[in-house]
């Protein structure tokens, strides 16, 4: 039987979410060019506007009352402080969601005088930043794809995705929600089949690489084969975007926990991976000589790790580690923060032997 928090989800935030991502994405599949605005734009506002409006009051808010109640969201214990980390991880989550997805993209252009909104329609642009390709096509988007987010993910592993990412911050806080934590600990796939399934990932990352490189030499004249490309687009569009990353990613939270996308898909995220695991990036969980053989540090993870094999063996405890050489970790903390004997911990970056 589904829990109540299951069946709002379904019944009501997922259909609602869905239903304005197709509005806002693709408007002409409802009604024509003409139409777009006296349709879909309510109050004077586009529906990207309300799509947006919507997914950071819930992001927010999840983060706000995290971070204001002071509590672990982590485990059946909610008496225990929220730590350090989580306070600013989910403050983090709370202002990059409302600043740079939210206000500048929305808010920016009208304090600089620009009108709010056009009446007339204006195609929206699907370019995500975690599909990669998009460090092909501005100079701006090499630097970020290539240069930033590679440096970050040398010091600090791939906790872009749960600090920053805005996909990744619906799943953070949903995630720590009474229900959400219960998909997290109940659904999320984990043992070795799980684990082979996330070279679909690099499948993701190759085609985006592959779409990026020709879309750069079509640009330049050197390649053209417009058919093609549209072709590539269409795919990766409706089957990569839309399928996978939307009606996938968030409709499979009570499914498949809340880290679908993150772990099977996103080729962002696969390509800070193979990065961290081939640069030997300073990101490590360590283990210490205090484990008790728990064994919550697993149920915490979305992301399948096998946590407690790198603190325990038989209920006795061993001192390892794991980053992006072993495993698709995300620095979430989930695993730390409820372990109840402070069994484990970041490796500290600047002297990685500490």
């Amino acid at each position: 039987m589904r829990s109540k928090g299951e069946i709002i989800f379904l019944i009501f935030f997922f259909p609602i979410v869905i239903g304005f991502y197709l509005v806002y994405k693709y408007p002409l599949w409802f009604v024509d060019e003409t139409q777009v605005a006296s349709t879909f734009y309510w109050f004077g506002k586009s529906t990207g506007f309300w799509y947006q409006t919507i997914y950071t009051a819930i992001v927010c808010g999840i983060a706000a009352k995290v971070v204001i109640k002071g509590h672990t969201p982590y485990g059946v214990d909610k008496r225990k402080p929220l730590s350090r980390y989580q306070k600013n991880k989910f403050a983090s989550i709370f202002l990059a969601q409302l600043i740079p997805f939210y206000l500048v993209p929305y808010y920016l252009p009208a304090l600089m005088g620009k009108p709010f909104l056009d009446n007339a329609y204006i195609p929206v642009n699907k370019n995500a930043y975690v599909y990669v390709y998009n460090g092909f096509t501005s100079l701006g988007g090499f630097a970020y794809i290539f240069l930033l987010v590679p440096i970050a993910v040398w010091f600090f592993g791939k906790r872009y995705c749960s600090w920053f990412c805005a996909c990744g911050n619906l799943s953070e806080t949903i995630g720590v929600t009474v229900w959400g934590n219960k998909w997290v600990r109940d659904r999320t796939p984990r043992g070795e089949t799980a684990k082979k399934m996330e070279y679909l990932q690099y499948v993701i990352l190759s085609f985006a690489l592959a779409f990026g490189l020709l879309i750069f030499l079509n640009t330049w004249q050197i390649f053209s084969a417009p058919d093609f490309l549209s072709s590539m687009r269409e795919a990766q569009d409706l089957g990569v975007d839309l399928m996978f990353g939307a009606i996938v990613g968030v409709g499979a939270y009570p499914l498949l926990g809340t880290r679908i996308w993150c772990r099977y898909g996103c080729p962002l995220a696969g390509g800070m991976r193979l990065f961290g695991k081939y640069s030997k990036s300073r990101f490590k969980v360590v283990a210490n000589n205090c484990c008790q053989g728990l064994n919550l540090c697993s149920t915490q993870c979305p992301m399948g790790i096998d946590v407690a094999k790198y603190a325990h063996e038989n209920g006795t405890p061993k001192r390892e580690s794991f980053g992006l050489d072993k495993s698709p970790c995300i620095g979430c903390g989930g695993c730390i923060d409820i372990c109840p004997v402070k069994a484990l911990s970041f490796q500290t970056i600047l002297n990685p032997k500490t």
